[in-house]
Order: C-alpha cells, then sequence, then structure tokens
C-alpha cells in the first residue's frame, strides 16, 4: 500500500509540474507609486501624495454573482516608501447610514463592512499575509497558506485606519515592510489583491475574479508591481511582560473541604523576541511565557475511548505555525505536531522557532520548547509551607512554596521540523520530524512495577520520535488533487511497556507506521468527489509530540458531492454531500471495527439565511477499545439520526442558529431500543455597535450500549447500558469602548449525570472472541457507579492596546465545582446545578503589561 501512494503521487507531481501556471490574475498589474513626504494613517487621505497615486476601480464580484458588475464603486490606490507600503480603499455607498460598522476586539471575525488586503511578496503562489479592517477601524490579519487553507493564527504588528467621507467610508492601511518576507531585486512584483464586502447586501468584490468555486486563493492573486529599490529590512522585535496574579484556592486537595482558602501571590517576568535572520528567515522565540489572558477550553463530557481534541489559543503557538499544520490543515487523522502537548501539565522555561525560505520555493520551519517546573510530591497540608521560593528550573516565576504543583513536572525537550518544496504554482511536497524527549534517566522494571503515584518521574515521561513525508498536489486549475502523508513513530522513555485500549502492547523503541490518502476533484461548480484512505499499524504512536485519536485500524472512504457556492436559482449557494466509509483492525485479526454514511444538503436563501438537513446511520463493527485494554471485540450498538440546521443572516441586529438532532439506538441484546438526541442553539443581539451579547445552550442526552464497569477475572467482564444528560450554558458579552480597549466576559455552567443499570455479564476467552450482547448475562449489583458533576468556568478580560503592538490585560477568572456527593449517596439524576455553590472555587486575578519595542 505504501509503494501504490508513493507510485501514484509521483506520477501526479510529475503532471502537477509539468502544467501548473498562474490563475487569472496572471495578466494583472497593479503599480504602486513612491509616497513623496510623510503619510500619517488616520483614514482622510487628505495628503497631496494620495492624489498623485494611480487610482484601480476596475473591481468584479466575487460573491453572491461572480464576475458581475459591483453594485457600489470601489478605488485603490498603493503608495511606498523604504519603511512601508501604503494601500487606501476608498468604498463608496450610495447609502451610508447603512454602513455596518461593527466594533469588536482585534483579530474577532467580525459581520460588517470591511476591506482586505492579500499580499504574496514572496511571489511563491502558496503563502499570502491577510490585512483586514473594518468600518470601524477594527483590525485583524491572517495567512493563506497551501494556497487555499486560511489560518487566523498569524499576528503582526501594523497600522490601519478607518474614516467617514461623504457618500462612504475610506480603509488606510501602512504595513512595515519588515513584517513582510521579499527578495532582493530592482524592481518588486509580488501577489496581491484587495477585497471589498458590504454587510448588508452580502456581497464580496475583489481586484481580481477570485470565485469560491476554485480549490486556490494565492496562485490566482494579480500583481503589484513598480516598487523599486526596496531593501529587505532585518527587523527586531523585543516585547517583554511582566506579570503580577493572586490566586485564591482551597486549602486542601480535597474536594470535600473547600474551605479554608489561600491566597498565594505571584509574579512572572518574561519576553518575547522576533529576529529577521536574512530577508527570508525569521527567528522568533520567548522566555517564561504567560497566557493567562487566553479563554478557558470549553467544559466538555467525553465518556468516549478518544481523546478530545482542542484548538491552540496560545500566541506564541497559534502565530507562525501554519508550516506546521498537516495536509489538509488542522484536525488532519495524524498529526505529527499537536503544540498543546507542550506546556499546559509542566511550565514552558523557553521556546524558540525559526521559520521562512532558505531557496526559491523552499520552506522550512524549526520549533524547540524546554519544558520543566519545581514541584513537590509530599506536601502537608495541614502546614501549608508560605516561603517565596524562586528556583532554578522556573528562575523567572516568584510564589510562595505551597503553590507548587503535587504531581511530577515531567521535564521534556520537544522538537519539530519541516520543509516544504514547491512544484509548480501551487503543489508541493515536504517532510517532517518530530521529537518529544524526556530529560530523565531511564525507568527500571522495578519502578515501573510501583504504583503510578509512587513512581519516580522518569517512568511518567512519556517520550517519542516521529517522522512524516507529505504531498499535496493538484492541477492547474486547482480542481483536482492528490494529497497525502505516509508517517512513522518510535516509541521513546517511560516505563518499558504498557498497554493501549486496545490491547496492543507498547515497549520502549517499538515503531510503528501509518499514513493517509486523499484523491478527487476537490474545486469547480457542480460535482465533486474524492476517495480516501487512512491506514495506522497497532503500533504507530504519534501521541508524544502529536494528536492521533487511534490506532490499528483501516479506514477506506467515498464521498460524493454537488457544490454550488455562487447559487442555484433563486438560492445564493446549495450543496449537497454524500459520504460513507468503514474500518476495520491492522493487527492481522482484520476485526471490523464499523461503517457508516451520512448524508447532508444545505442552501443559503434568498434572505442570505440557512438551512440544512444531515441523515446518517452507524453500522456493525466491533469495538476493540472498551474492555479494559484486553482487546477483546465488544458488539457495537447500531444507530441512525436525522438533524435540521437554521441560521439566520447574520447581517441583522439580532441572529440566530443552530441545530435539532434525534437519534435512534437499535436493540442491542437484552437492551431495549432508545431514543437520543441534540439541541444546540444560539442568538447574538447587537443593540449598539460597540456591544455584543451572545448566549449558547447545548443539551444532550445519549444512550451508550453496554460499557466497561470492571475486570471481572477469567475473560470475564461486568457491563452495564448507560444513560447521560448534560447541559451547556454559555455567556459571551464585548464592549467595545474603542477598537484597541475592548472588555470581554465569558462564563459556562456545565451540568452532566449518568445513570448506569441493569448489570450484565460478558464472556471471551483466551483467543480473545468477540462478545455479542445476547450472550450477555444478567446480573445482580449495587449501583456505586453513577455520577452528576457541575462545573462553572467565568472568564472577565480587559484589554488595551495603549501604543502600537503594546498591551494591558486586568484578567479575573472563576472555576468552581460541585460538593461531591456523600459517600453512599445516589447522585441526583439532574441537570440543576445542585451542590455547585458550596463546592471548590479557585479565583485569581492577574495584571499583566507588555512593552513593544521594534527596529
Amino acid at each position: 500500500m505504501l509503494r501504490k501512494w508513493m507510485l501514484t503521487a509521483g506520477l501526479l507531481w510529475g503532471a502537477v509540474a509539468s502544467a501548473a501556471i498562474e490563475g487569472p490574475g496572471r495578466n494583472q498589474f497593479l503599480h504602486a507609486a513612491r509616497a513623496q513626504g510623510p503619510v500619517t494613517v488616520d483614514g482622510r487621505l487628505d495628503e497631496d501624495t494620495w492624489a498623485r497615486a494611480p487610482v484601480f476601480d476596475g473591481f468584479v464580484q466575487r460573491f453572491p454573482e461572480a464576475g458581475q458588475a459591483p453594485s457600489e464603486r470601489t478605488e485603490l490606490r498603493v503608495l511606498y516608501d523604504d519603511r512601508n507600503l501604503y494601500i487606501a480603499v476608498t468604498s463608496h455607498d450610495s447609502e451610508p447610514a447603512l454602513i455596518n460598522r461593527n466594533l469588536g476586539r482585534r483579530d474577532s471575525d467580525l459581520y460588517s463592512d470591511r476591506v482586505k488586503v492579500l499580499l504574496d511578496p514572496t511571489h511563491d503562489h502558496r503563502t499570502a499575509y491577510v490585512f483586514t479592517v473594518n468600518a470601524g477601524g477594527v483590525q485583524s490579519d491572517g495567512l493563506y497558506y497551501d494556497d487555499r487553507l486560511y489560518s487566523t493564527d498569524w499576528d503582526g504588528v501594523w497600522d490601519a485606519a478607518a474614516g467617514p467621507r461623504e457618500g462612504g467610508w475610506v480603509a488606510e492601511f501602512a504595513i512595515p515592510l519588515s513584517l513582510l518576507r521579499f527578495p532582493e531585486a530592482p524592481v518588486q512584483t509580488w501577489g496581491f489583491s484587495v477585497r471589498r464586502d458590504i454587510a448588508r447586501r452580502n456581497e464580496e468584490l475583489e481586484t481580481v475574479l477570485n470565485p469560491r468555486t476554485s480549490n486556490a486563493v494565492v496562485s490566482r492573486l494579480g500583481h503589484l508591481t513598480g516598487m523599486e529599490e526596496l531593501k529587505p529590512q532585518r527587523a527586531v522585535e523585543l516585547v517583554p511582560y511582566l506579570a503580577a496574579r493572586t490566586v485564591a484556592r482551597p486549602q486542601f486537595s480535597d474536594a470535600a473541604r473547600p474551605w479554608p482558602r489561600l491566597m498565594d501571590p505571584s509574579a512572572d517576568l518574561g519576553l518575547d523576541f522576533k529576529l529577521a535572520l536574512t530577508s527570508n528567515l525569521a527567528l522568533t522565540g520567548t522566555f517564561n511565557p504567560d497566557f493567562g489572558q487566553v479563554e478557558a477550553d470549553q467544559l466538555i463530557l467525553n465518556l468516549s475511548t478518544f481523546e478530545s481534541f482542542f484548538p491552540e489559543k496560545r500566541p506564541f503557538f497559534t502565530q507562525g505555525m501554519e508550516l506546521f499544520n498537516p495536509v489538509g490543515g488542522q484536525g488532519g487523522p495524524q498529526t505529527l505536531f499537536y503544540s498543546r502537548r507542550i506546556g499546559l501539565e509542566t511550565p514552558i522555561l523557553g521556546a524558540a522557532k525559526l521559520t521562512g525560505t532558505v531557496a526559491p520555493g523552499v520552506e522550512v520551519g524549526l520549533m524547540d520548547a524546554v519544558v520543566t517546573g519545581p514541584w513537590r510530591r509530599d506536601v502537608d497540608e495541614e502546614r501549608p509551607d508560605r516561603t517565596v521560593g524562586l528556583h532554578l528550573t522556573r528562575p523567572l516565576h516568584v510564589g510562595p512554596n505551597n503553590a507548587l504543583p503535587t504531581d511530577p513536572a515531567v521535564p521534556m525537550n520537544y522538537l519539530a521540523a519541516v520543509v516544504r518544496g514547491q512544484v509548480g504554482t501551487s503543489s508541493r511536497v515536504g517532510g517532517m520530524v518530530t521529537m518529544a524527549t524526556p530529560l530523565t534517566g531511564g525507568c527500571s522494571h522495578e519502578s515501573a512495577a510501583l504504583d503510578e503515584d509512587l513512581q519516580p518521574v522518569q517512568c511518567l515521561a512519556r517520550g517519542g520520535n516521529a517522522a512524516a513525508v507529505d504531498f499535496d498536489l493538484k492541477t492547474e486549475n486547482g480542481e483536482y488533487g492528490l494529497m497525502g502523508q505516509v508517517d512513522a513513530s518510535q516509541v521513546v522513555g517511560g516505563v518499558p511497556e504498557r498497554t493501549l485500549r486496545d490491547g496492543t502492547v507498547l515497549r520502549r523503541g517499538d515503531t510503528g507506521f501509518g499514513g493517509y490518502v486523499r484523491a478527487g476533484k476537490f474545486g469547480g461548480e457542480g460535482f465533486r468527489w474524492d476517495l480516501g484512505d487512512d491506514f495506522s499499524s497497532p503500533r504507530l504512536n504519534l501521541n508524544a509530540s502529536g494528536f492521533q485519536r487511534t490506532q490499528n485500524e483501516h479506514a477506506p472512504r467515498l464521498s460524493l458531492r454537488y457544490q454550488r457556492p455562487d447559487g442555484m436559482g433563486p438560492l445564493k449557494a446549495y450543496s449537497a454531500n454524500f459520504n460513507v466509509g468503514t474500518k476495520w483492525t491492522t493487527d492481522g485479526r482484520a476485526v471490523n471495527r464499523g461503517s457508516w454514511f451520512n448524508f447532508n444538503t444545505g442552501a443559503q436563501l434568498p434572505s442570505f439565511d440557512y438551512v440544512g438537513v444531515e441523515v446518517g446511520a452507524d453500522v456493525g463493527g466491533w469495538d476493540v477499545r472498551e474492555l479494559n485494554s484486553t482487546g477483546v471485540p465488544l458488539e457495537n450498538r447500531n444507530s441512525a439520526f436525522l438533524a435540521l440546521i437554521v441560521e439566520t443572516n447574520e447581517n441583522r441586529m439580532a441572529s440566530v442558529g443552530g441545530f435539532v438532532a434525534a437519534s435512534r439506538r437499535f436493540q442491542s441484546g437484552p437492551v431495549a431500543p432508545a431514543w437520543e438526541g441534540q439541541v444546540n442553539l444560539y442568538g447574538t443581539v447587537r443593540p449598539h455597535p460597540a456591544l455584543e451579547t451572545r448566549l449558547e445552550v447545548f443539551l444532550d442526552r445519549t444512550s451508550f450500549a453496554p460499557r466497561f464497569i470492571e475486570d471481572l477475572g477469567d475473560h470475564r467482564f461486568l457491563l452495564s447500558p448507560l444513560l447521560t444528560d448534560s447541559m451547556s450554558l454559555t455567556l459571551r458579552q464585548q464592549w467595545v469602548v474603542t477598537p484597541r480597549l475592548t472588555l470581554q466576559a465569558y462564563a459556562q455552567l456545565f451540568t452532566a449525570y449518568g445513570a448506569y443499570g441493569p448489570y450484565y455479564e460478558g464472556v471471551s476467552n483466551a483467543a480473545r472472541i468477540p462478545i455479542h450482547f445476547a450472550s450477555l448475562v444478567p446480573v445482580e449489583r449495587e449501583n456505586t457507579d453513577d455520577f452528576h458533576d457541575v462545573a462553572l468556568n467565568l472568564n472577565v478580560v480587559l484589554r488595551w492596546e495603549y501604543r502600537l503592538g503594546s498591551t494591558l490585560y486586568v484578567v479575573y477568572t472563576h472555576g468552581q465545582q460541585r460538593f461531591p456527593v456523600a459517600d453512599g449517596a445516589r447522585p441526583p439524576h439532574t441537570l440543576m446545578p445542585s451542590g455547585l455553590l458550596a463546592g471548590a472555587a479557585n479565583d485569581a486575578l492577574l495584571v499583566k503589561w507588555s512593552w513593544f519595542w521594534g527596529a
């Protein structure tokens, strides 16, 4: 299979390399003029030099009627000097009172009138910086990579302003040349386009025809030229910070003793830096980073045997990391680098990344991070150590010793290296290596035999190495493509051996391999299709520094789609998708892990509201992960579902959306069929451009097939069906004093309960024969397995960008969980937040100041 994948990739690589050309913007050249005198970015364009700049007004619609003339006139002017690129867009409007000037925090994705600038200064047709300002003056930025994928994670320090004018508004940009990578040349020619959104009409305009139907963006841009004698600038940026916080927390770790509480003050000093080593290569680093202003993860109920994937929110790991993403974007089936492995349990001492271009069309990235910190396993909670400590493993942090973690902080070094080379205009091949290396000695068999809370830190360190070759190959118009990855892993450190959920024994030094491939038609109007195949050997383990939902699986799939993103008849957009797949184990047993299909269709109505419907089913197969890491297959429960989706036009002062889903779990031996469902509803209200309130409610009822309760020995297992209800209420409130002074509040109340019973016994044998539901035998057992969880998270953030790139944060956070149910009492079967106010709570107040210096 590996050889077939590589052969197919090689054939298409050759075809793409010979056929690829630039997109429809290849003949469009817009000219920039050198600024005559200083330019003040204020949204007024009252300098004489703007009057002498060339004017371009040939915008075309991108949506809803691609290629048609726009409803309003737009004028573009471009200037430059030795330090900045200046862009001015005059947006004429026949109804200026209806211009949407919604306000928000920097980098918020506001539905409003706005202007976007797309710049490909290296002219590699793969990567483009995006700079956006809306009619209210709110800035945001992002990055297109791999020609078509977009990330909001990239961030830069640049200036923009929006100003009113008679019959419209003006967007004015000043983009420092030190922020951009471009080659040395007498005359610069960059990939370039400008987009304008007219919110009330849901209309998108662009300087070059770049419709939604294409599977490419950057390679279809026009050009900006005429910039003479520009020298790449080796910029230096320093952002030191000082953070002071105080935390109020229970003195005792026992949740049944929430009082008394201790006040733990602490202080941190840190530094972020960026250095342009060459015009195409930048070094970014951080010492003792603090991410206290980042919103907490959403509370969820995960009772599956699979790890949950959470998005990255920490700035160092979101900015400039697009090169480390897997083929096809984040959330791929086998991801070598998952930054959330770093620094969530053990503090980051320091980290650095080197990114850029080392040759025409060849990009490289290198990231290294060291995590370590002081900890104390044995503490006397009755007599807490209030001594203020300074520790060499975390030298830029000062705090009381009683606040040190009691779980071992395993020192680790994380390394990720990637290289990607361009093929033709819009295709590329590459490779990646990751290493998670424990900075400890080895773990002996004697130490590994101890209980986990007694094992030395050497046994708790789980490292690993991984490597991959990937490819993303497309035809010249981007419609057809082949993408995929071939990877391998090696276990490093930790206990001599451990058992995975499916019964696979993983030993130090074990290797595994896998990969995935997607081939088909990904762009164009009308019918699209793609074939996919995921493969992972039993011992493939990327989770030391990456994310891999499961291993020991072969999963082919087929997708058939009908896409009309530019509309069909009265509909503004329409799509229909059919997906089907199956999977089985790769451990030689070829155990069927189940098959599935779904069909969904959706349409954007003439009112720009959206409606959709989805149906699907999971059929047959066996679960090899449920029964206490034995690998004994347990029958899957068949199910089918129906979902309805509605979203109203965001241009209204109040908008709502969500979905309602109902599913049917069919008979499972002695377990009767059951209905279950989900409801997710959300609404947003903007009574004023500076105020936004969003409320979301999520309700879930799930009827699980018999779940593992206890291993009774001799290949006998105690099982019980499980009924769970959960509810999440989330409130987000935003008040924008100015685009650079904002107050945000986030609160989530989460409740859930689970009810087990009746109980059954399932029997296998040494050959691990499957357990059918029909073979389960009822047994008597006292129910001590029910649960009731309640949690509350609150986060309030005041953000003030008091000068360009420099910020002051004041952050208050509150986290609380319910008081434990008394021993011997059965937890309540309710979604009411009973016991919450009596439960243990943590409160923290953070003041963080940073100052930007650039040269």
